[in-house]
């Protein structure tokens, strides 16, 4: 039996395409078309997200049991990337009424691209314990979260299994008559047509998304953490020997 709609959810386009096919590019086009739309950046920028994400995956992943969308998606009214494409078959059928757009691209250069991102994980996983050291809890989840959705797409992640996993998700919702397919050369022809919109007088973004942000954000926490742990300190030792010789 189908869920019912909920009436809290209200999901007007569903992307469904893998990372690295242009997903942050058509989360920015959405926003420009006047949606507020998640993307695997917000599970970072907003508060409490990286936690919500992190408790459902290390308490209730693999039990059947769905992320709390109501929680995570109540203001939203569109999704891209990863982690709600892994969920996409729940949100269609929670939000039967959306758009769902596709976004793909040659195989062969989003295997190089998400390879170089996985690399991008590898190395900070090796330095975990001194994100630990510094407090740089949110880094820390981000491994939580990368591992886990990566591994529900991708298995092992070995290059077969990643070409394997997307020809197969592409061809099967390329298939479906419900679903348009987006490439980054069509611009805001396939958006636009699709939601019925005018096409903006402003370009098409072209953005490169996840490694920039996670660069971003590795460096904003561990500024932060310096700042904590290193500037602070010295600062506060310094005024009291100041005091101490008053």
């Amino acid at each position: 039996m189908a869920k019912e709609k909920d009436p809290k959810l209200n999901l007007k386009v569903i992307g469904v395409g893998f990372p690295r096919t242009g997903t942050y590019s058509l989360k920015n086009a959405l926003q420009k078309l006047g949606y507020k739309c998640y993307h695997f950046e917000d599970v970072f920028t907003r508060p409490s997200h990286a936690e919500i994400w992190t408790d459902y995956i290390t308490k209730k992943a693999g039990t059947g049991e769905l992320p709390p969308f109501l929680d995570l998606l109540a203001e939203y009214d569109a999704v891209v990337d990863f982690p709600c494409a892994l969920y996409h078959r729940e949100l269609r059928e929670l939000c039967p009424d959306a758009a769902v757009l596709l976004t793909k691209r040659d195989t062969k250069l989003w295997v190089r691209s998400m390879m170089n991102l996985l690399a991008t994980g590898d190395k900070l996983r090796k330095y975990r314990w001194i994100l630990k050291y510094f407090q740089s809890e949110q880094l820390d989840q981000f491994i939580t979260i990368s591992d886990y959705i990566h591994e529900k797409a991708f298995g092992k992640m070995s290059r077969d299994e990643l070409v394997s996993a997307y020809d197969i998700h592409n061809a099967m919702l390329a298939a479906d008559p419900r679903v348009t397919v987006m490439e980054p050369e069509d611009g805001w022809t396939k958006i636009c047509t699709m939601l019925e919109l005018d096409i903006p007088d402003s370009p098409y973004p072209h953005l490169n998304s996840k490694a920039g942000v996670l660069k971003k954000h590795i460096a904003k926490i561990l500024v932060k953490s310096i700042l904590l742990w290193i500037v602070l300190p010295i600062f506060g030792i310094a005024a009291a020997f100041y005091t101490l010789r008053m």
